[in-house]
């Protein structure tokens, strides 16, 4: 009778895989400078991990979604680049190895959005201007104004800045593109004008309001309109989207971590149409298939820290406080506004 035989297993702590020595430097060499700036506490870190870099974009990302907390719509995603004394990325051939002779001396810090989708915000904004004349009109510009700094969000005004340069040649409508692609034929311009978004389309899918920045409309202006909404509205629904927009009409921020990237910014949030599957979706779309067909931005903010001050870092992450208050408010405004229920119009 044969006895089995135990074949050697390897155990958990076992990496994987196998990086090369300068990779596992560098990582180290990160790693100990993030543990140095208290980045990210002992619950972040996985239970197991093949690359100390990695793990730490890990505790970050986790630290991220625990700052900003439970969200209905955004799925902020967090990343961690090394980058050269000069600020050059690090490069890698093939295999894994490193790049010969590249000296670490910085790490970036990026964040962008998972996985954007489309929310319908029409209904909800024309109910609560229905309610009280010009509210929709205020939360919008509010929505978008604030999340322009934090968050960006593709919006109809957004959406009919894109066609004009997508479709028209930068003119406010379809004719001068029509004539450059077919002249005085008739039958070529209508067939043309029916594959293409055109101003009627724009006309129809959004009302007036939505189409333009508001001008000399200031927060200020934006947070008594709204504080008047509060009182006002007999709703909860209403009441709560009001209540949120007045409280993200307070905050106050920059575009201090804007990246600083050449090419097409495709780096949105979300996709705000007017109604389920209207004509921003299609020029959206658009818009991803021209940026990446040449250099383009997909990430919203960045920050670059020297290795040798951790310090920055943690003042980094202080400064994003008042931001991840915003995101959780555009989050909610976003899923009140698309997701409730506003058969009461």
């Amino acid at each position: 009778m044969m006895t089995a035989l135990n074949l050697p297993r390897i155990g958990p702590q076992v990496p994987l895989t196998v990086a090369p020595g300068p990779l596992v430097a560098a990582n180290a060499t990160v790693s100990h400078f993030l543990i140095e700036a208290e980045a990210f506490g002992e619950a972040d870190i996985p239970a197991s991990w093949s690359d100390s870099l990695s793990a730490c974009e890990q505790a970050l990302d986790s630290w991220l979604k625990r700052a900003i907390g439970p969200l209905h719509c955004l799925a902020p995603r967090f990343a961690l680049h090394m980058l050269s004394r000069d600020g050059d990325d690090c490069g890698y051939h093939g295999g894994g190895e490193a790049s010969k002779g590249f000296h670490f001396g910085a790490v970036e810090a990026s964040w962008c959005e998972n996985h954007e989708q489309e929310w319908p915000v029409g209904e909800g904004l024309e109910a609560l201007s229905d309610r009280m004349p010009g509210l929709g009109a205020v939360i919008l510009h509010v929505l978008r104004r604030q999340s322009a700094y934090v968050y960006p969000l593709f919006t109809p005004d957004i959406a009919c800045d894109v066609a004009s340069y997508l479709y028209w040649c930068g003119e406010d409508d379809e004719e001068t593109a029509l004539d450059m692609q077919c002249g005085a034929n008739e039958d070529e311009r209508e067939a043309m004008r029916a594959e293409m978004v055109t101003r009627p389309m724009l006309e129809t899918s959004y009302p007036a309001w939505t189409r333009r920045w508001p001008r000399g409309l200031e927060l200020a202006q934006c947070s008594r309109f709204l504080r008047k909404a509060v009182k006002r509205l007999a709703e909860p629904m209403g009441r709560e989207v009001a209540a949120d927009a007045l409280a993200l009409s307070r905050l106050r921020f920059d575009d201090t971590f804007r990246p600083d990237v050449e090419g097409e910014f495709i780096g949105f949030g979300g996709v705000l149409s007017w109604r389920a599957g209207d004509v921003t979706v299609r020029i959206y779309d658009d818009l991803l298939n021209l940026a990446h067909q040449a250099e383009y931005c997909e990430h919203m903010g960045e920050i670059r820290v020297p290795l040798d001050d951790p310090g920055a870092f943690g003042a980094w992450q202080r400064a994003m406080v008042t931001r991840f208050e915003a995101i959780g408010l555009i989050d909610r405004l976003i899923h009140r506004l698309s997701a409730g229920d506003w058969s009461w119009r």
